[in-house]
């Protein structure tokens, strides 16, 4: 099984960046062609809890999940159901975590690719892949909040 770890501090308040990561539509998209669509709302928000989300990376890849739990502001966690690619999907979750002046966001995401001989080396590539593309998204995500942080005063 492979297990994809990123963290990184956005230098927002915690519940600016949850908000803004939550809302899957917005932060789920990028250059590479990432976009999102919600197919279901959540049963007591919208992207909260039972919320399912298309995710389309580029014009292949395709991903359906639900949001399986979602405990604002401090984590929400995701399945994905269906892929376009052979992936056996163990879960993920995004933490929340005030540090100092901003929010340190965790994510983590266990999968395997179940394909005899070549798996193992699918899902290290798979593996390095989703590093990349959850670091792009969070890193966006963190140049977006903090230009947009008021300014101390002098």
């Amino acid at each position: 099984m492979a297990e994809v770890h990123v963290n990184v501090y956005i230098h927002a308040p915690l519940e600016r960046v949850f908000d803004a990561v939550a809302d899957h539509e917005s932060f789920l998209r990028s250059g590479d062609g990432t976009r999102t669509k919600l197919i279901r709302p959540g049963l007591t928000e919208r992207n909260g809890l039972g919320a399912l989300r298309e995710v389309r990376v580029g014009k292949r890849i395709r991903y359906v999940e639900e949001i399986t739990a979602f405990e604002r502001p401090s984590s929400f966690d995701y399945h994905i159901l269906e892929s376009s690619q052979p992936l056996r999907h163990h879960g993920s979750r995004l933490r929340f975590t005030s540090r100092g002046d901003g929010t340190e966001v965790d994510w983590t995401s266990r999968f395997e690719v179940p394909l005899p001989l070549v798996g193992d080396l699918l899902g290290a590539l798979a593996r390095r892949l989703f590093t990349a593309a959850f670091t792009e998204l969070l890193l966006a995500e963190k140049a977006r909040l903090e230009a947009s942080q008021p300014k101390p005063a002098a």
